[in-house]
């Protein structure tokens, strides 16, 4: 009596698992060109910074010297959470369809694509809804029973991840700081404007420092008309506005030009340092499993994955025509 193939699971597990992990790993991805990725082995990740030595005073001979104190910046939590995906196939159907195989690995195959998706769209709120003055479900890091956060669903320091003037964050060391600019042309004054917001204004630690912060990335939605200007402007030899033509482009090749579907503000556009300010956990990457389930006579394959991200720091970042709400 031959083998049925509800009887060789584990060969059907092989087929689909692996079909699964080909599909996944030749869709190329956004997320992590623009966020840190570490690996996790955790519920969270729990990031605190320690603020170095404050500004230097001039004292005269046999002043006490002024005596500094040693603090922490900011708590940042960010938490892994489960993303599953669960097929059932009745025996029945197994009995009876004539390519059960082609239909697991179909199956399997859209599981890639639709974590690829989940992970990109979960990532991308981040900067989708990071103007958002009510907060964020992307910036709620709490797990029940868990952890819960003091800052809520906004960012660390309990402001959304990109202000507007007029609803500055503060610094430890006292002093203000916005990143987003309500009403501004991608242009090559534009430019200027937003990166000098980074590198200049903003450019100033926890401790009232002076640091260097460059911009290195330009982000916006990928064919977007925002998309098609900023490939002008960054890859023209000549100045991109017309009223400077025949004159060199200073922006050209200054910024990498990365497009994302899963950005929802067509006319948004977002420059900062890649992988600074921003965090991604791989907790788990996406495993199948395969079972039967007997109280309703089925097979079923099971599909679950588990990553995190967080805001670590508004500095590297600065967003312009964003969403508030």
């Amino acid at each position: 009596m031959p083998s049925k193939r509800n009887t060789l699971p584990q060969g059907m597990i092989k087929d689909a698992y692996k079909y699964f992990f080909e599909s996944y790993e030749e869709v190329s991805t956004v997320y992590d060109q623009v966020f840190d990725v570490e690996g996790s082995d955790a519920s969270y990740e729990q990031y605190t910074t320690a603020i170095g030595p404050n500004k230097l005073t001039k004292t005269a001979e046999g002043v006490a010297i002024p005596r500094q104190t040693a603090s922490e910046g900011f708590t940042v939590i960010c938490a892994n959470f489960k993303y599953p995906a669960e097929l059932a196939i009745t025996n029945e159907a197994i009995d009876d369809h004539q390519k059960v195989d082609n239909y697991l690995r179909a199956w399997a195959s859209g599981l890639g694509e639709t974590v690829r998706n989940k992970r990109e769209s979960e990532h991308a709120g981040v900067f989708n809804e990071g103007g958002f003055t009510s907060g964020s479900d992307f910036y709620d890091n709490s797990i029940a029973g868990i952890i819960s956060p003091s800052y809520g669903n906004v960012a660390y320091d309990s402001k959304p991840f990109f202000t507007l003037e007029g609803n500055e964050r503060t610094a430890k060391h006292g002093g203000t700081y916005f990143n987003s600019i309500a009403d501004l042309t991608l242009n090559g004054t534009g430019l200027q404007k937003i990166t000098q917001l980074i590198s200049v204004t903003n450019a100033i630690n926890e401790a009232g420092l002076e640091v260097q912060l460059m911009p290195n990335v330009l982000l916006c939605q990928f064919g977007s008309d925002v998309w098609y200007t900023a490939k002008r402007l960054l890859e023209s030899t000549g100045d991109a506005d017309s009223v400077h033509a025949g004159i060199k482009n200073i922006h050209m090749g200054a910024l990498k030009l990365i497009g994302w579907r899963f950005l929802t503000d067509s006319n948004a556009f977002y420059v900062g340092i890649a992988k600074r300010g921003l965090k991604s956990l791989a907790r788990k990457e996406p495993v199948i499993d395969f079972y039967e389930d007997k109280s309703i006579d089925s097979q079923v394959v099971r599909m679950r994955a588990r990553w995190g991200r967080a805001v670590l720091d508004f500095r590297p970042w600065a967003a312009a025509n964003i969403s508030t709400s």
